[in-house]
């Protein structure tokens, strides 16, 4: 298969007060082997990016002749950057381990799209209306979306994107989908999920511990 999958897996988890959040549990796994076998059947090989000090640990979970384990960056975007530095496939599925509950049928989805428009992502419509902190009214229902993972990707457009940075004069990473935009490639939105959370804080991994309940 010309797809490869990347994971980012690098955060201190400092808002989850549980270490690395690559290795906290959910449902008797840690996360990290949540991510990784998410994306196994559907990619050719997945390289995953953990804090430099527990390249030994995770490769303790999940090693195997297609998984490949690389240290992160200071920053998630930094991150990102090394894995796709590292990658080879014409394709990426570019994944967080702090989103357990994709599903596999959203991948198979995001793939097609993303083969057809350069770039796919799940969307999350705003079902409320949006507010500035002073209380000015900013979008009502319906009007924006909010981003979740995993994105699928050409690894040409990143590169060309990362290239591009300098020439736009930009210091810093914005989003990734932006670099996907200074690469010639404008992310296509599938329907997202209310259920692919991200886990931040204890709150996030309370309610994910309960979806995981229900599930199984």
């Amino acid at each position: 298969m010309d797809v490869q999958g990347l994971v980012q897996a690098a955060g201190s988890g400092n808002r989850l007060g549980l270490g690395p959040k690559a290795f906290v549990q959910l449902g008797g796994r840690t996360l990290l082997e949540h991510s990784v076998a998410l994306l196994e059947p559907h990619v050719a090989s997945v390289i995953v990016a953990v804090p430099p000090g527990d390249i030994a640990r995770a490769n303790a979970l999940v090693a195997s002749p297609r998984i490949r384990v690389i240290a992160g960056g200071e920053s998630r975007s930094q991150t990102t950057r090394l894995l796709i530095a590292q990658s080879e496939g014409a394709w990426l599925v570019l994944h967080d381990a702090v989103h357990p509950f994709p599903g596999a049928e959203l991948i198979t989805s995001l793939l097609s799209e993303a083969r057809r428009s350069g770039a796919a992502a799940p969307g999350l419509i705003n079902s409320e209306f949006l507010y500035r902190r002073d209380g000015v009214l900013l979008h009502a229902p319906g009007q924006v979306l909010t981003g979740q993972k995993p994105v699928v990707f050409s690894r040409a457009a990143a590169l060309a994107g990362y290239d591009a940075l300098a020439d736009n004069g930009l210091d810093e990473d914005p989003s990734f989908l932006d670099i996907l935009e200074l690469g010639g490639v404008r992310t296509t939105f599938l329907p997202g999920s209310p259920t692919n959370i991200k886990i931040t804080t204890p709150d996030d991994l309370r309610l994910a511990e309960a979806l995981w309940a229900v599930a199984n």
